[in-house]
């Protein structure tokens, strides 16, 4: 910012060289007409401050050298010199006014310009992560049918291909219903402003979760609080937030592991519900990305079962759509991670 004002500083003393060098010519004629350039210079490149700058700067120094100079203040409140200041003014402040618009759509631009290349790098991310994981499960599809074939009469064959087609089926239908999930939460309306048991959406969040936990044998501690807890929206699809979470942190943690689950009070009107684990944890600067569609945290692949990576990013439009927000944290790699669900709590009468 203080290059900008510094640009303005140099074009008004350039422009106030110029026109004492022509002096001898002009005289009293047109004592401010150059130096409404060094406005429009301070405008494009600063913006209003540093236009403004140049008014002000060009309206003194250009009066005291090119009127008051040798001639006194009463030569200076004559009323031709009054008009050509004003004049000068309302010219060097729609200038600066003109010079901000522009500056500020700019910024704009450029800014649309950012969004726009990282959208771009988004989607040919999102096409390898699509095309890597349909190929996968099409690829065991693929080997099962050629077992099939080659082995009609061995049912011992036939029955472990048709398990692997099933599975690899239900994959890609995982697969293809996050994508639509997602793809519905980003047209959906609202969430309705309901009374939500906070507590009982943690209890099937729970119970959705559990099969996965009991399979890896881990110690699961959930602290739902002894107070009602209410929140306002979408009971079931708080339920697919919490469920989410809990699922990831089961997913990441090794076997044997542990995962607490705490509802926290923050002040009168937020709730925060607190998932942490002790699993592969997150590496540093990749938890600002997490969210994002199509992201997954390196480091982490060996421990999860397949995805596109859209499963914190459809829980954070979910919190959002709530009012609320959502933050991972974690110490490192190998150190776990904790996720906390921030909610607004229900007004007194909702």
């Amino acid at each position: 910012m203080n290059r900008h004002y510094l640009t303005a500083v140099a074009a008004v003393a350039a422009a106030l060289l110029l026109r004492y060098l022509l002096n001898p010519v002009l005289g009293q004629q047109g004592p401010y007409l150059i130096l409404t350039v060094p406005i429009v210079v301070a405008a494009i490149y600063g913006g209003f401050g540093p236009a403004l700058l140049a008014t002000v700067l060009g309206t003194s120094v250009g009066t005291y050298l090119f009127i008051e100079r040798g001639a006194g203040l009463r030569e200076v409140l004559q009323p031709e010199n009054v008009a050509r200041l004003l004049l000068f003014l309302a010219i060097g402040l729609g200038i600066g006014l003109m010079g901000g618009q522009l500056r500020r759509s700019r910024v704009a631009l450029a800014e649309k310009m950012q969004q726009l290349k990282a959208s771009n790098r988004a989607k040919d991310n999102a096409m390898a992560i699509l095309g890597h994981e349909i190929r996968n499960p099409l690829s065991a599809i693929h080997s099962a049918q050629a077992v099939l074939q080659r082995s009609p009469g061995d049912e011992k064959r036939v029955l472990r291909a048709s398990e692997m087609i099933g599975r690899q089926v239900a994959q890609l239908t995982r697969m293809a219903d996050d994508l639509l999930d997602l793809s519905g939460l980003m047209r959906a309306s609202p969430p309705p402003k309901v009374p939500v048991d906070l507590q009982q959406v943690l209890r099937q969040a729970l119970e959705q979760s559990a099969p996965l936990v009991a399979k890896k044998g881990h110690r699961l501690d959930a602290d739902l609080g002894d107070a009602p807890v209410v929140v306002t929206g979408d009971a079931l699809r708080l339920v697919q937030v919490f469920a989410n979470l809990l699922t990831n942190a089961a997913k990441y943690t090794d076997p044997g592991g542990e995962i607490a689950l705490q509802v926290r009070w923050r002040g009168e009107r937020q709730v925060a519900v607190a998932i942490r684990d002790n699993g592969v944890g997150l590496p540093p600067g990749s938890v600002a990305d997490l969210f994002e569609p199509f992201v997954q945290a390196p480091g982490a692949a060996s421990n999860a079962e397949g995805g596109l990576g859209l499963g914190l990013a459809i829980v954070r439009k979910i919190v959002l759509a709530h009012g609320g927000e959502v933050v991972a944290e974690s110490q490192g790699l190998g150190l776990g991670s904790e996720f906390t669900v921030v909610l607004p709590l229900a007004r007194t009468g909702a």
